[in-house]
């Protein structure tokens, strides 16, 4: 099916019916150009789209779709989840980039306590965290992986939930095998 060609009327009522397909091209396809200005002018391009994508799906299916149900049809569809998705996103910022995670890091100092590893191991790994661009990712890696700090916990700081946790988790990780493979860049 070609959901291009849907007027907001069934673009609404394929959410609220819970069409799964339609449901992920419009925050895949429909949104992307949204969440890309949202990336560069709310969060200056500090933080992963699909990142967005996960906070701006939570946040709308939040209270089953409530954020659909209260469109009145008064403007277009992509007006009004512009609009309400900028809103959140600013209201958002805070707690997904501007705040510092407190839970260990602060405690801990960023310390690395593994004595599974060597002191070798641990610099090295240090100096690849220091090395990720997103500082976000490197405090979520310091803190489950390194400092074993409960998943529950830290989402629960981070303010989002710990299915979200695990996908920011994940990307970190990647984030870190991307600099660790260029380790002549940083030895």
């Amino acid at each position: 099916m070609d959901y291009d060609l849907l007027d907001d009327h069934e673009l609404v009522d394929g959410i609220l019916n819970n069409n799964k397909p339609l449901i992920k091209y419009f925050f895949t396809k429909k949104c992307s150009g949204l969440l890309a200005y949202i990336l560069m002018n709310v969060f200056d391009g500090n933080i992963d789209k699909r990142e967005l994508v996960s906070e701006l799906y939570l946040f709308m299916a939040h209270n089953d779709w409530q954020v659909f149900r209260k469109f009145q049809f008064r403007s277009t569809l992509m007006t009004y989840v512009s609009v309400v998705s900028v809103r959140f996103f600013i209201a958002k910022r805070a707690q997904l980039i501007d705040s510092p995670l407190s839970t260990s890091l602060n405690n801990q100092k960023g310390q690395i306590h593994s004595t599974a590893l060597s002191f070798e191991q641990r610099i090295d790994i240090r100096e690849a965290l220091n090395r990720m661009p997103n500082e976000r990712y490197r405090k979520v890696i310091e803190i489950l992986d390194l400092q074993d700090i409960r998943p529950e916990q830290l989402a629960e700081e981070m303010n989002v939930t710990v299915d979200n946790l695990y996908n920011i988790h994940r990307r970190a990780l990647v984030q870190l095998r991307l600099v660790m493979s260029r380790k002549e860049d940083w030895v």
